[in-house]
């Protein structure tokens, strides 16, 4: 790769830079700024002070973390053509860092066309042995600590006191063995026998999860966007999230669901609101449906990413035009 693109980046006009932290972005960046193409970096969500200011691999991780952002991240971003966020609340969470570079902001986008029918549902019950009347709470994503499990486990032990027939899906693959702790704290709230563990279902399946639930509920510590929140939404799906999922506003602007803190309680209540209330469910979900569908649908982002390619492009070229001019 670093061949290739040493070889190969003057033949572009842009190049659109993913993540941070990595040999290939760093160089992508270093070799876009010495062949004078404007790049744009996105930094999926590593700014945020949550996780910008920890490590997980041991105690020298840090300051290794914080010496390779002085050689490479920082100038990086600062010399970037723009800064790609996807929400108002990704870009403001990394104004601590006082970059120089002009952001942007464009959400990530779905595939409306495999929305726009949906399956049939009773299908995702019948694989987890659960009939059309029971309560279904989902949450579907990585398991891993930052997707707020405990806050979860804790909330639902206290909703099976209200609905004792409801049940909670923990749907996502678990990479890092961290659904042994999610499992202990089922047994020891003593609702293990209430709660399903699926670790993998293929798209359409997924699909079939989020039209059989009656809310989906993501309340995680931080979330640079919340894909999965959307893909609820676009299937029809109240949603319950907390205040870290990076779309809330967006969310509640919609009627789309419930925005939380980070307590337990206040999960508890908004997902019981949801399962108590039939009215007020079908409407968040009629609202989040058409709101994903007008906010995220790609047509739309693609026209904005388009926008700002052509607007860079030109910056550059009108700069290359005045030094031209001027020497």
């Amino acid at each position: 790769m670093r061949i290739w693109l040493k070889q190969n980046i003057q033949r572009y006009d842009l190049a659109h830079i993913h993540s941070l932290y990595r040999f290939p972005v760093a160089y992508a960046a270093w070799c876009a700024r010495k062949a004078k193409v404007p790049y744009i970096i996105r930094p999926h969500g590593s700014l945020d002070p949550f996780l910008y200011r920890q490590s997980s691999h041991g105690k020298w991780a840090l300051p290794l973390k914080r010496f390779y952002e002085c050689l490479f991240t920082l100038p990086n971003l600062n010399h970037a053509s723009a800064i790609h966020f996807t929400t108002k609340e990704e870009m403001e969470r990394s104004a601590f860092l006082k970059l120089r570079a002009p952001a942007v902001i464009i959400a990530n986008g779905i595939d409306w066309r495999e929305y726009a029918e949906l399956p049939q549902s009773g299908k995702f019950r019948q694989r987890v042995r659960l009939d059309s009347q029971t309560p279904l709470v989902l949450f579907l994503g990585r398991i891993n600590f930052k997707k707020g499990l405990d806050l979860l486990v804790s909330s639902f032990a206290r909703v099976v006191e209200k609905f004792p027939d409801a049940r909670l899906a923990i749907v996502g693959p678990d990479n890092e063995g961290y659904g042994v702790k999610v499992r202990r704290w089922c047994r020891e709230e003593g609702i293990a026998d209430k709660v399903v563990f699926v670790d993998h279902l293929d798209p359409e399946e997924v699909k079939q999860a989020y039209v059989d639930a009656n809310v989906f509920v993501l309340p995680s510590y931080t979330e640079n966007f919340g894909m999965t929140v959307v893909e609820a939404m676009a299937c029809g799906c109240p949603v319950v999230v907390s205040d870290q999922v990076n779309i809330w506003r967006e969310i509640q602007e919609e009627g789309a669901g419930i925005v939380v803190g980070l307590d337990p309680w206040e999960i508890t209540n908004a997902i019981c609101r949801v399962l108590s209330d039939k009215d007020t469910a079908e409407g968040m979900g009629r609202r989040g449906r058409m709101a994903a569908e007008k906010r995220y649908a790609w047509p739309r982002i693609i026209d904005q990413m388009t926008d700002v390619y052509r607007r860079l492009i030109a910056q550059k070229a009108d700069e290359k035009h005045r030094m031209k001019s001027t020497g």
